[in-house]
């Protein structure tokens, strides 16, 4: 088992390596993006209105209801949330219309704001929508001098280092066992 351990380990270093330079290259991306009028409960509301009173704004790109992936990150944040508000503001945008997507809210218990795509084209320009239909990611705004950019990116999915679950899952022999989020 010794050489399994070191193995592990020396796995361990590299990919945290590697997962510094990916920060790195993230850091080094700008891209302006407009102020996107996105659909929420209170009305349209443009993304500068997420930031709220801090200068960096984490967005997910949410699938809607009918992705259990989707929910079950969303569901995960939820912990996060008051830690990201000190810092950025945060926001939910979702393929589902706003009252879809609020009702979701509420069943599950999402302390977050949450939007719309609606038709502003948001998801198709941040290339979280394509001719295949809505996709799950996370992004990274900051804004300056009234222009707002985009730096990091990722899409979202299985083994993704932004859901935990799936870290405890390969823990086991089994893996994940094919277990999927309900």
């Amino acid at each position: 088992m010794t050489n399994v351990n070191a193995e592990i380990s020396s796995l361990t270093r590299e990919l945290e390596s590697l997962k510094k330079r990916i920060a790195e290259l993230r850091r080094q991306t700008t891209e302006p993006v407009k102020n996107y009028v996105l659909d929420s409960m209170e009305g349209p509301k443009s993304l500068s209105d997420f930031f709220g009173d801090k200068d960096e704004l984490v967005v997910v790109h949410n699938m809607g209801q009918a992705c259990n992936y989707c929910s079950l990150w969303a569901d995960g944040l939820t912990g996060f949330t008051k830690h990201i508000q000190t810092r950025a503001g945060f926001v939910l945008v979702s393929a589902d219309p706003i009252e879809r997507l609020s009702l979701t809210a509420d069943r599950r218990g999402w302390n977050f704001p949450i939007a719309s795509n609606g038709e502003s084209g948001f998801a198709v320009d941040m290339g979280f929508e394509g001719a295949d239909g809505p996709g799950p990611g996370i992004s990274a705004f900051t804004r300056r001098d009234g222009q707002i950019y985009r730096h990091g990116w990722s899409e979202l999915g299985p083994g993704d280092e932004f859901c935990s679950i799936w870290g405890i899952w390969d823990l086991f022999p089994t893996g994940d066992a094919g277990w999927e989020p309900k």
